[in-house]
């Protein structure tokens, strides 16, 4: 019997996968998550924390999992000092992917779920109140000095700048100013462009588009019992319109009640194909404009782009 929901998954990059330890209820932890992602060929996946950088825990997971590639990224919330340059860099410098503004600590977000405080998501213990974080002055239009700054320090490293839980107008003040500052248009994506608080209508996910932006769909909206809230028809339709280009997968999976993310993804995969998207459009989201995002090489060769045990002192092919 051809399978190739399964197919989809070997050579797969998951752009945004939450795993423990964490401050929210994760089902899996990052090794674990390792192992299921083998068991399904994939390439790797970027581990998501909300409160605390993930470099450390990804050059770990190589060392554990050679045949897998584990990317570390941040967050930019008030667990990490918020908007703050130095987190940004200093992570990156760790390795660090990806650079996230701030999530569930946005000032959009407090706004939307009418949730300023804990517990919320997931999230079991209460957290000192704090004011919600955003990329703009006061004014509510001007980019605060340090998001720009974060802007350069991305550019700088070439790295990937995601939006996280910001508001559209604050998307697109970011945008513009991550350009100029030369942050590559293939760098700069914008989160879970499928999900609540996040989701964009068409017309303006081209806008985005037409200055080089990468959207990101989750799986999470359509496979997690938590956060189901679109149907696959209506992202197919998405995916058909655009033909995979400028689009990533993540699973934004790991929610207690969820399955486990290389599971949930070929949840998702199965009913895109069932909905007639074409394997190539799925392929190329999953795996070559991931790759690309990230600034891999185009194929997977695992022996030559993760951690040895023969060689431990090597990461992703570079001599630390």
């Amino acid at each position: 019997m051809e399978r190739p929901d399964l197919e989809l998954l070997k050579g797969a990059i998951d752009m945004h996968a939450h795993t423990a330890p964490a401050l929210f209820n994760r089902h899996i932890d990052d090794a674990a998550l390792a192992e299921y992602a083998i068991e399904f060929g994939m390439r790797g996946f970027v581990l998501k924390d909300h409160d605390a950088s993930t470099t450390g825990r990804a050059y770990y997971v190589n060392r554990m999992h050679p045949e897998i590639e584990s990317f570390g990224a941040v967050v930019l919330n008030r667990s990490v000092g918020g908007l703050d340059p130095y987190v940004a860099e200093a992570a990156i410098h760790y390795g660090a992917k990806v650079v996230w503004m701030p999530s569930n600590h946005s000032k959009y977000h407090a706004d939307y779920f009418d949730m300023p405080d804990y517990p919320q998501f997931g999230r079991p213990r209460k957290q000192l109140t704090g004011e919600g974080v955003t990329v703009f002055e006061e004014d509510g239009k001007t980019l605060t000095k340090a998001a720009r700054t974060i802007c350069e320090v991305v550019a700088e490293n070439d790295v990937c700048l995601a939006t996280g839980h910001l508001s559209i107008a604050e998307i697109r003040a970011l945008q513009d100013a991550a350009l100029a500052a030369g942050v590559s248009p293939r760098r700069f994506i914008v989160t879970h462009a499928n999900w609540s608080l996040c989701k964009l209508d068409l017309d303006v996910q081209r806008e985005l588009m037409d200055k080089g932006a990468i959207l990101e769909y989750v799986a999470c909206t359509c496979t997690s019992p938590i956060f189901w809230e679109q149907q696959p028809a209506e992202l197919g339709e998405w995916i058909k319109t655009f033909k995979g280009e400028n689009l990533v997968f993540g699973s934004d999976l790991g929610q207690f009640a969820g399955p486990p993310h290389p599971e949930g993804l070929r949840m998702l995969m199965a009913a895109l194909l069932a909905v007639d998207v074409p394997y190539e459009y799925l392929e190329k989201m999953l795996k070559v404009n991931s790759a690309e995002v990230l600034g891999l090489e185009p194929g997977w060769a695992p022996a030559a782009t993760a951690v040895t045990r023969e060689n431990p002192r090597m990461i992703h092919g570079e001599d630390l």
